[in-house]
Order: C-alpha cells, then sequence, then structure tokens
C-alpha cells in the first residue's frame, strides 16, 4: 500500500509540475518540446502606379523552432492592430520552419505609414517596421512610391 501511495503521489507531482502550454505550442509535432519563435520580417511592395485607387501588398515572414501553428497580427503604427491570424508553419532551412503572412493595403488615398507584424504567443516577437509612401496623381505615370 505505502508503495501503490509513493507512486500515486509521484504521478501527480509530475503532472503539475509541467509547464503550462502555450496555445502557439500545443499543435507541435510528438517529441517536440517547447516552441519558440525565433524571428519575424516584414516588407512591404507598395503599387507601380500612382493612380488611386490602387493596393500595395504586406508581406510577413516568421521563423519558429516548431511544426504547426502560429499567430500573427498587423498593426499600423498610430492606427491599431488588426484581427489574429493563425499562419500554418512549413519546414525551412537549418532545421526552422517559416509561416507566410500575406496582405494587400488598399490605397485611395495619398499615404504614408508604418506597418508590424506582432506574433502571438508570449515572446514578445515583432517584426520591423516597414515603411509605406504612396502619392495619388490622375492618371497613369511614373511612381512615387516607396515602400520598405
Amino acid at each position: 500500500m505505502v508503495r501503490f501511495s509513493y507512486l500515486l503521489a509521484a504521478g501527480l507531482i509530475s503532472a503539475f509540475a509541467v509547464a503550462p502550454v502555450s496555445a502557439q505550442n500545443q499543435n507541435l509535432a510528438p517529441g517536440v518540446g517547447a516552441g519558440k519563435v525565433l524571428r519575424a520580417q516584414l516588407g512591404i511592395k507598395g503599387p507601380t502606379t500612382t493612380q488611386c485607387p490602387n493596393e500595395a501588398t504586406a508581406t510577413g515572414w516568421v521563423f519558429t523552432n516548431y511544426p504547426g501553428k502560429v499567430t500573427v497580427m498587423i498593426v499600423h503604427k498610430g492606427q491599431g492592430v488588426g484581427a489574429p491570424v493563425i499562419l500554418q508553419t512549413v519546414p525551412a532551412a537549418n532545421g526552422q520552419h517559416l509561416a507566410t503572412y500575406s496582405r494587400k493595403i488598399p490605397i485611395i488615398a495619398p499615404i504614408e505609414a508604418e506597418y508590424r507584424l506582432l506574433v502571438g504567443g508570449g515572446d514578445g516577437v515583432v517584426s520591423n517596421w516597414a515603411p509605406l509612401k504612396a502619392t495619388c496623381g490622375i492618371g497613369a505615370g511614373p511612381a512615387n512610391i516607396q515602400g520598405g
């Protein structure tokens, strides 16, 4: 009886001694330990003309050390945070995994803004600020557009 109680107590202690698993790590492959977001990067490709309405494309890359899902949100500096988007990672170089984010940014008037990605999971990982500057002219002409 003492031996059974000892084993039961040891089992309960080990069950509660395990650190809580964050939402981003719940889809880890078997045998993968705690996942970590390694880094994030964001780039913006502006439109090729100054004609409005138009659009730019924001593309982000999130590198992790685990396969599975990662949650990101895009931030428009001074404007707020967008809704969470769940991305699926794919195998990348050096044993890392890559999730790719892409979003069209409508341009209906001249714009000078900055955007960044916030990566979920509590690691505090954010991307660089990516600038978007575009002027709107009448008709097509040479672009006066800059993108990070």
